[in-house]
């Protein structure tokens, strides 16, 4: 379905961009209601007094206490701030710890990225993009009640560096080591490292200044990210952080036993007044794993007492969806667009020729990749790598071929071959089907396909890893802020590639799109969004490193007395900053 625009203003930076969004998703694909068109949304950074003061706004009619179980069908990869890069984990682990800015939602599509630990979203400190600096409001302590200090987030930022830590999002990474391979040279505080990195100052304990290269106006977004959550050194326990993220937020990890529940309860020592984002009304979160989706479906469309206060970032799967389109249930539906796009990553390491890239892009029945998790409801044909929602989008089919795919012109490119693939899947119920619906279409029309099932909890940092044996896997990206420097670096950039945590999932190296991206990137900020789009479709032309499947909706339940639930636009996901209980 096609997105609307909206313009935002950034500070010194002014672009025309869409919902903000994060990265990557493991969820099922949305059996949203088909074709709804996306409203329009509006939203700014702001540096006004009240919208960066906390306490955050009072929801009417909300009320403190009980607890929010979340129904999963698996667990959480990463809590890890450094590690966390799935917009479900992002949003749990806000509960946890805090950025230096972050996103201000309602549920209308009116968005402020305001300050979080910082006072505000940052000074330009010489109007030149290269300087920012951010600093610490009042009053804010971990769960110990120790202070949360500047050095804190410099050694969050730091530890990101590390390799075995590696799975994060990388801008400021990037941004302080350009040029190549972010870690290549400083590899984080560990064994000897550096407590910061070059370019990351902390003249006092309130105080963390960035230094870049070159101009990065976009900072604010980036300062968004997990990245910048503060991780006090004598709590890091490295690999096992994931476990029990040390809290600077509303929250702290009670219970933690992985792929069964994780518990959150109150972090006492967290002050709503410095806080403008979360309200904290809930006494904790329960999130419990191990569930079919349709067995999440049927328990809260039947909304017995123990899953009235209970909800899902699971769809619903196409056998329970007719149950939730009238009635009462309706009533607790969240549903709508979300900036992902879903792709069938081809691993260019694996399958070398083009010719067979393309008859994979012409042999692809989409539609049947969309029937197998609720047909047109959940999203529209992809042709795009690129979401409608980003900013500067714009139509194109490289192919041209409909929906079902062309048999024909996939047999003519193979020439007789039979190439033998392994198509690598989530094992949920919903990835397993459409797993089969691809094999199907692909097997009719001239491969050779054998399915692999991955458990779902580890399903991105096992294609993560270079050297994995998969030759084809969907993976659904969006925008961590909405331009096409988001997606298409990240995604096609292969100085990027290393041994684990890539999300260059096609493994795509080639050096005319490095330095298509270096002078996209040093354009004027109005020039680039025209640009990344012009690489989006180069890169389709060219090089064929992935079949685009579909672009996403969501259709989630909860329970009837979930108060305040509403689809996110920072995070394509019901938020949970000011989520309540019903009394």
């Amino acid at each position: 379905m096609r997105r609307k625009v909206r313009t935002l203003s950034i500070g010194v930076l002014s672009v025309a961009l869409v919902a903000t969004g994060c990265t990557r998703t493991t969820e099922d694909g949305g059996t949203g209601t088909g074709n709804e068109e996306a409203k329009t949304q509006t939203g700014s950074i702001s540096y006004e007094a009240a919208d960066n003061q906390g306490p955050a706004a009072a929801v009417e009619g909300a009320t403190k206490g009980g607890t929010i179980t979340v129904l999963r069908e698996f667990d959480f990869e990463h809590l890890d701030p450094a590690r966390n890069y799935v917009n479900v984990q992002q949003l749990t682990g806000g509960l946890i710890y805090r950025s230096l800015t972050g996103y201000k939602e309602n549920g209308t599509g009116e968005m402020l990225l305001v300050g979080d630990l910082a006072k505000d979203p940052g000074k330009d400190v010489n109007g030149d993009c290269k300087v920012w600096e951010f600093t610490l409001r009042d009053g804010l302590k971990y769960e110990d009640g120790s202070p949360v200090t500047s050095k804190d987030v410099a050694y969050g930022v730091a530890r990101s560096f590390a390799p075995q830590l590696n799975e994060g999002p990388h801008y400021i990474q990037q941004w302080l080591y350009p040029g190549g391979e972010y870690n290549a040279t400083y590899k984080g505080p560990y064994d000897g490292g550096k407590p910061a990195p070059d370019g990351v100052e902390t003249p006092d304990d309130k105080t963390i200044r960035f230094t870049f290269a070159e101009p990065h106006c976009d900072m604010p977004y980036a300062a968004a990210m997990a990245t910048t959550a503060p991780v006090p050194a004598a709590k890091d326990t490295r690999t096992n952080y994931d476990l029990r993220p040390f809290s600077s937020g509303p929250y702290k990890v009670k219970s933690y036993q992985r792929d069964v529940a994780l518990e959150l309860e109150r972090n006492p020592n967290w002050d709503p007044n410095s806080d403008p984002l979360r309200t904290a009304y809930p006494d904790g979160f329960r999130f419990t794993f191990g569930l079919e989706a349709a067995q999440i479906a049927e328990r809260l469309v039947a909304d017995a007492p123990a899953d009235q206060t209970a909800f899902t970032w699971t769809d619903v799967p196409p056998a329970v969806l007719p149950r939730t389109t009238s009635g009462p249930v309706a009533e607790r539906v969240v549903k709508g667009p979300t900036q992902y796009t879903w792709v069938l990553n081809i691993n260019t390491q694996r399958v070398s020729d083009l010719n067979v890239r393309k008859a994979l892009n012409y042999a692809l029945d989409k539609d049947a990749a969309l029937k197998a998790i609720g047909g047109q409801a959940a999203g529209t044909p992809a042709t795009t790598l690129m979401s409608p929602t980003t900013a500067g989008w714009k139509q194109y089919d490289v192919f041209g071929t409909p929906p079902t795919g062309d048999a024909q012109k996939a047999k003519e490119l193979l020439g007789g071959r039979t190439p033998e693939l392994v198509l690598a899947h989530a094992n949920t119920e919903l990835r397993t089907q459409q797993a089969e619906a691809i094999r199907k279409s692909l097997t009719e029309r001239g491969f050779k396909i054998t399915m692999k099932s991955i458990e779902s909890s580890s399903y991105y940092d096992e294609i993560g890893r270079k050297n994995n044996p998969y030759d084809l896997y969907l993976g659904g990206w969006g925008s961590d802020w909405p331009t096409g420097s988001t997606i298409i670096p990240p995604l096609y950039d292969g100085r990027e590639i290393g041994p684990e945590g890539n999300n260059n999932l096609s493994y795509l190296n080639d050096p005319g799109i490095s330095a298509e991206v270096d002078r996209v990137r040093k354009l004027p900020a109005a020039e680039q969004d025209a640009e990344w789009m012009k690489l989006d479709e180069k890169i389709m032309r060219e090089h064929v490193p992935v079949i685009p499947v579909y672009y996403d909706a969501t259709y989630v339940l909860h329970g009837s007395k979930v108060g305040n639930a509403f689809l996110s636009d920072a995070f394509g996901a019901i938020q949970v900053n000011t989520i309540y209980v019903k009394q």
